[in-house]
């Protein structure tokens, strides 16, 4: 059926004779009631941003349009509004949400993918690894998590939706983010132990994701999923090489495909023996309906129907991995494989543990989540799997590794940042520098937490063969962002940026100017007094150039982006503007325009 005939048709009639609908029939749904949930649309779902200055104030901005927090997210954390997502009733409602959104207060996020932070519950302190990270709802929701201390490395191939995540974390101002671009199947190392978790929320056919994209119903067959099969394994499996003796690798996919799930799962026990399949506690998400992974499931043609053995083994798509492993032990013959019986029975046993998301128990989208740990008795030397090379495990073979020569820069180098900048800079703006670290790369001057100093930059890396990379650079990652870029260099003055004014509140440590109230609800009507006036009127700025202005407002002190010279002149963007204007009760920027 072509997409025209799609959209001429009512979607709920359509949907029941799909190969999607087939495969909920086969996982055992009631077809009806998922087809209710799963034609409809998704309810607009968000996260609140946890450590503004101003979150009672935003919660009660979204209460006044009818948003409530989600019942099983921790500290309200999670919120839904009372209508579809993209589809406020009103201008006014339209307007709160984008400018929520725009500016960092709120992140617009499908409820059903916060479930994998959740269950990593990455902690402050440790660093993380996003494997395939954008647009980043993922990679800033464990950065908040994580905040202040730890570090995220977010991870993104390619160059297009790395911008995506640029964006975010800006938007966001999160200044403990690393932002990567590599294969997640060629992921470069960090030195040792490695990663303190993981998140491979790996690509998939999203056969789960129907609420949101409607052509899941006419493009998606069973053959889609397969054809991932070994992609998805190849990254989840770098990732457990990466991943520290003790913690947790969280894999995941908005796919309800057991070829893309359990499958995949399966066999990554079988290639990382070390790993083992733990159980998710739903405390992190308590009163959420979720169900356990399946053990066993059916092999399915292109329209949804179960093939037998016999035409399933000469289907050319289809491989001995895809196999439930109980079906792996009774076709082993056919399939031309040696299996561990044992091996195969005990992962079935524990497949269950996965944790599985269906669209009309929650009002959500689809997902599948898995929790791996990796078995500290299975690595003994205390680091990940990457380091531990067989060649080298013997001591007495009195192999002595080599000490690498750095890589040579290049413009897109970044280095930490020279002191006489930094002071520069704190002085200008009253800032502390006590468990952060700076970092500059031409004219911009990022921020982010000390971790990444002591963890990544200033340790010696192994390579696959042994020898050391030596502290001092960041590869073998690609590296393309540390940190948060706080401050830009014009006309040799170091101003701060807008998007990093969130994230400078927890460094400043003395307020350089107050700003009144009035005073501020005359410059957003467009007030730019000369210096002479505004002294005469408020007192003296002391500091010529970019400044940064403290404003007691009813929700707390705002910080408030200027530049003085012969004027005192705002320097916001629309957004930072109007969230002003809201919390003064004036009229949006646009309207007045109007």
């Amino acid at each position: 059926m072509s997409r025209g005939e799609w959209q001429d048709q009512d979607l709920l009639a359509v949907a029941k004779d799909t190969p999607l609908s087939h495969l909920a029939a086969n996982l055992g749904l009631n077809v009806d009631k998922w087809l209710a949930f799963a034609t409809e649309p998704l309810p607009e779902t968000f996260r609140i941003t946890p450590e503004r200055y101003d979150r009672e104030w935003t919660e009660s901005i979204l209460r006044s349009i009818g948003g409530q927090p989600l019942h099983w997210a921790p500290n309200d954390f999670a919120w839904q509004m009372p209508f579809a997502r993209g589809q406020a009733p009103d201008a006014n409602a339209k307007h709160i949400m984008a400018l929520l959104h725009e500016s960092g207060r709120i992140t617009r996020q499908e409820a059903a993918s916060m479930l994998p932070v959740l269950v990593l519950n990455p902690c402050s302190g440790e660093l993380i690894l996003d494997m395939c990270a954008a647009p980043g709802s993922k990679a800033t929701q464990i950065a908040e998590a994580i905040h202040p201390e730890g570090v995220v490395v977010a991870n993104e191939p390619a160059s297009g939706r790395v911008n995506m995540l640029v964006s975010n974390r800006g938007r966001l101002a999160i200044s403990n983010m690393l932002i990567n671009q590599q294969d997640g199947r060629h992921l470069g190392r960090i030195p040792p132990p490695g990663y303190d978790g993981i998140v491979a929320d790996v690509p998939c056919t999203g056969s789960a994701t129907s609420r949101k994209n409607r052509n899941v119903w006419w493009k998606w067959t069973p053959k889609d999923g397969r054809s991932l099969f070994n992609l998805q394994v190849e990254i989840a499996y770098r990732g457990a090489m990466l991943l520290r003796p003790g913690h947790d690798l969280v894999y995941s996919t908005c796919s309800m495909d057991p070829c893309e799930n359990e499958a995949v799962v399966a066999e990554l026990l079988r290639r990382a023996p070390w790993l083992e399949l733990v159980p998710i506690p739903n405390s992190s998400f308590e009163g959420l309906l979720v169900h356990d992974g399946l053990s066993t499931w059916d092999i399915l043609d292109q329209e949804g129907s179960v093939l037998s053995g016999s035409d399933a083994l000469s289907a050319p798509s289809i491989k001995p991995p895809h196999f439930a492993p109980n079906q792996r032990c009774e076709l082993a013959n056919e399939l031309e494989i040696e299996v561990d019986e044992h091996l195969e029975r005990s992962i079935a046993a524990n497949l269950s543990h996965c944790l599985r998301l269906y669209h009309h128990d929650n009002d959500t989208g689809g997902f599948f989540v898995a929790k791996l740990r990796h078995k500290p008795e299975s690595t003994p030397e205390g680091v990940a799997r990457s380091f531990v090379p067989k060649r080298y495990q013997n001591p007495d073979s009195g192999w002595v590794p080599q000490l690498l020569d750095l890589p040579p820069a290049n413009r897109h180098s970044i280095f930490p940042a020279p002191e006489s900048i930094v002071a520069e800079v704190q002085d200008r703006y009253g800032l502390d520098d006590a468990n952060w670290s700076w970092w500059h790369r031409g004219k911009r001057l990022n921020i982010a937490p000390q971790l990444v100093e002591d963890r990544v930059f200033n340790r010696q890396c192994p390579n696959k063969k042994g020898n050391l990379w030596p502290e001092g650079t960041f590869h073998p990652l690609k590296l393309i962002h540390v940190g948060l870029p706080a401050f830009t260099q014009k006309r040799k003055i170091w101003r701060s940026r807008q998007e990093s004014v969130p994230a400078l509140r927890a460094l400043m440590k003395t307020q350089t100017h107050t700003l009144e109230a009035d005073a501020l609800r005359r410059m957003l009507q467009g007030w730019a007094p000369l210096m002479e006036e505004y002294t005469e009127l408020y007192g003296q700025i002391e500091e010529n150039g970019p400044v940064l202005m403290g404003c007691q407002l009813p929700c707390g002190l705002a910080l408030v982006s200027g530049w003085v010279g012969a004027r005192l002149t705002l320097m916001m963007d629309r957004v930072g503007r109007n969230v002003l204007r809201m919390k003064l009760d004036m009229p949006p920027e646009s309207d007045e325009e109007e």
